[in-house]
């Protein structure tokens, strides 16, 4: 019965990969987690300048459309 240990070979190559997987898939999850982390604590002090940057932007173009309005 050849056969039988050709199939039982395929089981264990089978339950094998999927181990593997299961183990890659925690690896791949464990990093990025960490990567989360590192970002959660990384210091985000140049936010502060884009925003005012930001909001600069935004009082040009509110003047700039209040002027086109008083044109009118």
């Amino acid at each position: 019965m050849p056969w039988l240990h050709m199939i039982f070979d395929a089981w264990e190559d089978y339950k094998r990969q999927r181990e593997q997987e299961v183990r890659e898939a925690a690896e791949q999850e464990a990093a990025q987690l960490e990567a989360l982390a590192a970002f959660a604590d990384a210091d985000l002090g140049d936010l502060e300048g884009d925003e005012e940057r930001r909001s600069k932007k935004d009082e040009k173009k509110k003047k700039k459309r209040k002027d086109k309005k008083d044109k009118k």
